[in-house]
């Protein structure tokens, strides 16, 4: 299931938005006691036609995999959320129960006087109940944006996801291997969300994804963009391959870099890393092999590969062997 394609469908109004379309609909010129019935009819329709897409949204929410009920959670207090549809939920039962009560009560009004009062306070505790959710409806509202901007990924086909430390050429890595287009720059910290591009390798569809950079630190000191890359690592399927800076200007020295290669490996389990040293362009196989003997020593790594990312060839390879490498049996 893609998320973001549902939620785009999704329109959740406002409580202004809701009143304005009641008073742009209110029924004139016909007799008091119709017109009070109307109105009450339309109040209860409108309240329950335009909150269907928060219902809509409650049942995307319980449905999420955990991969992306992990990136709402980050920017949303889920039980929040829950807590939202539960007060939109109780204004539609509301709107159906005093719709119920009110028009009996209106047929057995007395004078217009009365019906006029009748109508005024169906309608009232109807929208009351509703007015409680301004707040609520706002964040849902937002909550369904952010959906709708989430990466579309098809856990049916495999997955590669490129991991490391800031700045380490990871979104140079997947805009050379697939159609993602992610932003490029020689300062850290440049990716701020999770980004999927499409490769073909030998025949075959890849997702690789993008992931932001990391620090060597404990999950509860990380920062909001730093846990969008762990929810990857830890609930995507399919092989990480795991960047190392051996530049001077590098982010994090080696040692950093190795500490953080084995927090990735504690979060993704016991499925495959492949680590590979980039940017032997730039220092020279010589530095590039003494890094990943480093490296090897360092983080218990069998095998360390070396890269150029902005390399097809190079890169590609490196591809090819995390998908040899990753659950799937069937890739040559």
């Amino acid at each position: 299931m893609d998320p973001a394609s549902i939620a785009k469908r999704i329109h959740v109004p406002t409580y202004e938005e809701v009143l304005a379309r009641i008073k742009s609909r209110y029924p004139h010129n016909v007799p008091t006691r119709e017109r009070e019935r109307r109105s009450l009819e339309l109040v209860r329709n409108v309240i329950i036609d335009r909150t269907e897409p928060v219902m809509t949204l409650g049942r995307l929410l319980r449905d999420l995999h955990p991969f992306y009920r992990e990136l709402v959670n980050i920017s949303f207090d889920l039980g929040q959320l829950e807590s939202d549809i539960r007060c939109v939920a109780k204004a539609r039962r509301l709107a159906e129960r005093m719709w119920e009560t009110y028009r009996y009560r209106l047929m057995a009004a007395e004078g217009e006087a009365e019906a006029r009062r009748i109508g005024r306070e169906g309608r009232g505790r109807m929208m009351s109940q509703l007015r409680k959710c301004s707040r609520s409806l706002q964040r849902l509202k937002e909550a369904a944006k952010f959906i709708a901007g989430l990466p579309g990924i098809d856990l049916e086909e495999p997955i590669v996801i490129v991991s490391g430390p800031p700045n380490a050429g990871k979104s140079t890595f997947v805009s050379t291997v697939s159609s993602a287009k992610p932003e490029v720059a020689p300062y850290p910290f440049t990716t701020k969300r999770v980004i999927v591009g499409h490769a073909e390798v030998e025949g075959r569809r890849v997702q690789v994804v993008d992931t932001p950079g990391l620090l060597d630190r404990p999950l509860e000191e990380m920062n909001e963009v730093e846990r969008r890359a762990v929810a990857a690592l830890r609930h995507l399927p399919g092989p990480v391959i795991f960047l190392v800076d051996p530049t001077d200007e590098a982010y994090m020295g080696l040692e950093a870099q190795a500490g953080l290669a084995k927090r990735v490996l504690g979060v993704m389990g016991d499925r495959p890393l492949i680590m590979a040293v980039n940017k032997v362009d730039l220092v020279g196989g010589e530095r590039a092999e003494e890094v990943a003997r480093k490296m090897k020593n360092l983080t218990g790594v069998a095998k360390v590969y070396l890269m150029t990312a902005t390399s097809r060839d190079s890169a590609l390879e490196v591809l090819r062997e995390a998908l040899r490498a990753g659950p799937s049996a069937s890739w040559p």
